[in-house]
C-alpha cells in the first residue's frame, strides 16, 4: 500500500480498479408497497422493466385467451398495454385448469388471470383466499347453457352437457349429482362445439364469444346464444395477486384511465355483450 501511495501512477491506477469494483457491486432492490403507490418508478437497477410470472389458463380459449398459439387475444393485448404504460414486463406461465384455486399457493406465479373469489372450490381455497387481493372487475361474461337442438326447450331436456376439463358448470350442480345429466369433458373447445353441432351433445357450457370464434372458423353460419330457458349469469374476471398488492393497484387505476381502451378491446374480439344479459 506504501509503494503505491508513493508512486502516481499506481495510486491512480488503485483508484480506477477500486472504482469499478463498486460498480460491479449487485443492487438489492426491496419494493415496498406503500411507497410503490407514491412512487411510479416500476424499473430495476439496470432501467429495465420489472418483470413478473402471470399464470394463465392451458387452452384454447381464443378471443379471451390461448397461450398454445403465437397471436394476439384479449388478454396479451390487455397486458402488454398495461405493461408499457406502467414499466413492468409479464412472462404468462400456462398451466393445467386443474387445482386451479391452489395456483397462487402451490406454483411460483406473481399474479393470476382470470380469477375470481367466486371460484374458489373448496374450503381450503377459502380460507387461503383471505390473502388474496383481487382486481376490479375487468371483463364481463355470460355464462349460460348453448343449444342448437330446437328440441332443447328446458334444462330437463338436456341430458348429456359438454364442457372443457377442468371446468364445472355450477348451474347444473344438482342434476350432475343425480345422475340426470352426464357431464362430458375434453380439452378441445373445436371438438366439443363440433359435437355439439352433430348432435352428440344437448348442450355446452362454453362462453359464448369462444364458440362464436370456433363457429366462424368452421364457416358454420350461426351465432351461439344462451337458451334463456336454463339458468344463466354474469360474472366477471379478475387479476390477482398474493405476493403483490401494490401491482393490482396499479393495475385498478391503469382500468379506470384506460376504459375506452378496454372496450376498444372487446369490439376487435367482438366479446358477447353481456348487458342484454342482466336480471
Amino acid at each position: 500500500m506504501l509503494y503505491l501511495i508513493n508512486n502516481k501512477n499506481n495510486l491512480f491506477i488503485w483508484y480506477v480498479s477500486v472504482f469499478l469494483t463498486l460498480l460491479s457491486l449487485p443492487t438489492f432492490v426491496v419494493a415496498n408497497p406503500d411507497e410503490h403507490a407514491a412512487v411510479k418508478t416500476t424499473t430495476n437497477a439496470q432501467g429495465q422493466p420489472q418483470k413478473f410470472v402471470l399464470g394463465v389458463e392451458d387452452l384454447h380459449y381464443f378471443p379471451l385467451f390461448d397461450f398454445k398459439n403465437a397471436h394476439d387475444t384479449f388478454t396479451t393485448e390487455l397486458f402488454s398495454e398495461f405493461g408499457e404504460q406502467y414499466g413492468y414486463q409479464f412472462e404468462y406461465y400456462p398451466m393445467p385448469v386443474k387445482r386451479f384455486g391452489m395456483w397462487l399457493f402451490e406454483q411460483d406465479i406473481d399474479l393470476k388471470f382470470p380469477d375470481n373469489s367466486r371460484w374458489n372450490e373448496s374450503e381450503e381455497v377459502n380460507r387461503l383466499s383471505k390473502n388474496i387481493t383481487y382486481s376490479k372487475p375487468v371483463l364481463h361474461l355470460v355464462a349460460g347453457t348453448i343449444t342448437f337442438n330446437e328440441r332443447i326447450k328446458q334444462k330437463e331436456d338436456v341430458k348429456v352437457l359438454g364442457t372443457l376439463l377442468g371446468f364445472y358448470p355450477t348451474k347444473w350442480i344438482d342434476e350432475i349429482k343425480s345422475g340426470d345429466v352426464v357431464l362430458y369433458e375434453s380439452s378441445s373447445t373445436l371438438m366439443l362445439i363440433q359435437q355439439l353441432i352433430r348432435g352428440q351433445l344437448d348442450a355446452i357450457d362454453i362462453e359464448p364469444s369462444v364458440v362464436n370464434y370456433y363457429l366462424n372458423k368452421i364457416r358454420q353460419n350461426e351465432q351461439a346464444l344462451i337458451n334463456r330457458n336454463i339458468d344463466y349469469e354474469v360474472y366477471s374476471y379478475h387479476l390477482s395477486s398474493l405476493k403483490h398488492p401494490y401491482l393490482i393497484k396499479d393495475f385498478d387505476e391503469f382500468l379506470v384511465k384506460n376504459s375506452d381502451f378496454v372496450q376498444y378491446l372487446i369490439e376487435k374480439y367482438e366479446i358477447v355483450d353481456h348487458r342484454p344479459y342482466l336480471k
